[in-house]
C-alpha cells in the first residue's frame, strides 16, 4: 500500500468541520488525520472527538513543531491564510487552502517566494473545477468538441440576511478583504475564467455596498474581455431573493449552461446546440457518468493533491494559477474605484491595489459612516 499522507487541519469551525475533516475521513485508506488546531476549545474538542483526532492544538506553530505534517489544511478566515501557510511550509508541509487564498497580490507573492524557498507547495481550494461536470465540461471545450468558447456569463444571485456578518470577522476589509464578489461568488468567477481559457485581458466592473450594514460590497457587476477575442459578464450579490448561481458558456457549435447554488452537479449541466429552424436542441449523450469522487469536490481536489504530493510533482491550483483569479478580482475592485477599464498585468510594486484586493474600499466604507 502507499504511503499515507499525514494531514493537519488548522481551523476546525465552518469550512473545517463541513467539508475539509469529512473529506479526509472519506479518504482514510490514502490519508491520515494526525492534528486539529482551533483556538475555540470547544470547537477542537468536538471535532476531536467526531473524527477520532486525539491530537488538538489551540496554536498552529506548537502543533507544526511536535506533529510535522505532511500536509496542512488552512481552513481559517481569510486574513490568517498567508501567514500559516508560509509558516507550515516553512515546517515541511504541503499546504491546501481555502479561498481566497489571500487579501493582495504583494501577499501572493510572497507565499509563492515561501513556495520557491522551500520547495513545498500551496494549493487553494477551487471546489466548483472539481464538482460534478465541470472537468468533463472543460475538456469539451478544451479539445474542440464545442469550438472556441465565444461568450460567458456568471452570475452568483444569493441571499445573506444581516446576521450572517454576526462573526466578528465577516464583513470587514481586515480579515475579510472583499464581500460578495470575493468572498460568494469566488468560485463561480474562478470556474468560469478556467472555462474560457484562463486568458482574461481586461475587466471593467463596479462593486458597491448598496444595502447591507457592512464594509465590503454587496454586489458588482463586470464586463471582461479575454485575449482570445471572447467576452463575458461577471455578477455578484447577497441581496437576491432567488438564490441561484448561473453560468454559460457560449461557444461556436454548443451552449453550455450550468444552474445550481453552492455545489454543482452533473446533472444540473445542460448542453444545447441549435436544430432545424433554429430550435434549441438538448445533447443528451455529451457526458460520462462520474464515480462518487468526483461529486463530493474537497474530496476530489484533496484525492488529486495527495496524488501529486506522493508522487513528488507539481499539483494544480498552486499559487501562480490561484494569482490570476486573484489578480482578476483585484483588477475588478480597482476598474470600480477609479472608473475605468484595467487590464491583466498593470497593478503591481507601488500601486495601493497591489496591496490590498480592495484599496478604495476602506475610504468608501468611512464615506458611508460618515
Amino acid at each position: 500500500m502507499s504511503k499515507r499522507a499525514r494531514i493537519a487541519v488548522i481551523g476546525a469551525g465552518g469550512i473545517g468541520a463541513a467539508a475539509h475533516l469529512p473529506a479526509i475521513e472519506a479518504l482514510h485508506d490514502e490519508v491520515e488525520l494526525v492534528a486539529i488546531v482551533d483556538p475555540d476549545e470547544g470547537r477542537r474538542t468536538a471535532a476531536g472527538e467526531r473524527f477520532g483526532c486525539e491530537a488538538l492544538y489551540a496554536d498552529a506553530t506548537t502543533m507544526l513543531a511536535e506533529v510535522s505534517p505532511d500536509i496542512a489544511v488552512v481552513a481559517t478566515p481569510p486574513h490568517l491564510h498567508e501567514p500559516l501557510a508560509i509558516e507550515a511550509m516553512r515546517a515541511g508541509a504541503w499546504v491546501y487552502c481555502e479561498k481566497p487564498l489571500t487579501g493582495s497580490l504583494a501577499s501572493a507573492d510572497r507565499i509563492a517566494a515561501a513556495e520557491a524557498e522551500t520547495g513545498r507547495w500551496c494549493v487553494t481550494v477551487s471546489q466548483f473545477r472539481y464538482s460534478g461536470g465541470s472537468r468533463q465540461v472543460e475538456r469539451g471545450l478544451r479539445d474542440g468538441r464545442w469550438g472556441r468558447p465565444l461568450l460567458g456569463i456568471s452570475h452568483t444571485n444569493w441571499f445573506r440576511g444581516p446576521e450572517y456578518w454576526d462573526a466578528p470577522w465577516r464583513g470587514k476589509f481586515a480579515t475579510e478583504f472583499g464581500g460578495s464578489t470575493t468572498t460568494q461568488a469566488y468560485h463561480a468567477v474562478d470556474l468560469l475564467l478556467w472555462l474560457m481559457g484562463g486568458d482574461w485581458a481586461s475587466v471593467g466592473g463596479v462593486a458597491e455596498t448598496i444595502s447591507r450594514p457592512i464594509e465590503v460590497e454587496d454586489a458588482s457587476v463586470a464586463s471582461v474581455r479575454f485575449a482570445s477575442g471572447a467576452i463575458a459578464s461577471v455578477v455578484s450579490t447577497v441581496l437576491s431573493h432567488d438564490p441561484v448561481t448561473r453560468l454559460e458558456v457560449v461557444a461556436e457549435k454548443a451552449s453550455v449552461r450550468l444552474e445550481t447554488l453552492y455545489l454543482p452537479l452533473l446533472a444540473e449541466w445542460t448542453v444545447r446546440t441549435i436544430g432545424e429552424g433554429d430550435a434549441a436542441v438538448v445533447v443528451d449523450d455529451w457526458a460520462e457518468d462520474e464515480p462518487e469522487m468526483l461529486v463530493n469536490a474537497h474530496r476530489a481536489q484533496l484525492a488529486e493533491l495527495v496524488a501529486a504530493w506522493r508522487a513528488d510533482v507539481r499539483p494544480q491550483l498552486t499559487t501562480e494559477e490561484s494569482r490570476a483569479t486573484l489578480e482578476f478580482l483585484t483588477a475588478l475592485y480597482k476598474s470600480s474605484a477609479e472608473g475605468r477599464v484595467i487590464a491583466r498585468g498593470e497593478i503591481g510594486p507601488g500601486d495601493p491595489f497591489y496591496e490590498a484586493l480592495d484599496a478604495a474600499g476602506p475610504t468608501r466604507a468611512e464615506a458611508r459612516r460618515g
